[in-house]
């Protein structure tokens, strides 16, 4: 039993570390001018959408089962896969910049996702222990400027493409 208590103890703990890093990441991205506001997801996720319901990019850190932090552009149904598309197409342009920007020890995985029905996009970068304030900060840093790049990258696929005339109905 006790050994129960304190897996439940622990889990609280990181559920609340995990919790005061994101007040602070959002906080932080409030005074900054790059991405878009917070648009859904859970407690350990945040996530900005480009297409609603379709393409979006999630920002993460995780401690197990490697303690990471990544940030994926991810696309599902018709319209994410018409902006995997466009991105795909324009990969020879957007990669080097993307790799660019994530600095050293950073992996560019691109159309892979263990999740079914999506393609991924992601930046990942090992965040070793200890996970204290400062290790918190570095990963803000990481994730703001990172998301920011993706968020400019990628909507401006689309805000690049023609839209078609609307039709007039009598």
């Amino acid at each position: 039993m006790i050994r129960h208590g304190n897996a439940r103890r622990i889990a609280a703990e990181n559920v609340a570390r995990d919790r005061a890093f994101w007040a602070a990441f959002v906080a932080l991205r409030a005074c900054s001018s790059g991405l878009p506001r917070h648009a859904g997801a859970g407690y350990g996720h945040r996530r900005f959408a480009i297409i609603r319901n379709a393409a979006w990019i999630t920002l993460y850190r995780a401690i197990a089962p490697f303690p990471q932090i990544g940030v994926f552009l991810r696309c599902t149904g018709l319209a994410g896969e018409a902006l995997f598309t466009l991105a795909d197409r324009r990969r020879n342009d957007i990669a080097p910049r993307l790799c660019a920007e994530l600095g050293p020890g950073a992996d560019l995985e691109w159309g892979s996702s263990h999740h079914p029905g999506m393609t991924d996009i992601a930046a990942i970068i090992a965040a070793p222990f200890p996970w204290d304030d400062a290790a918190a900060g570095l990963h803000i840093a990481w994730l703001l400027r990172t998301g920011t790049t993706w968020w400019s990258m990628f909507s401006a696929l689309v805000d690049a493409q023609p839209t078609a005339p609307r039709r007039r109905t009598p």
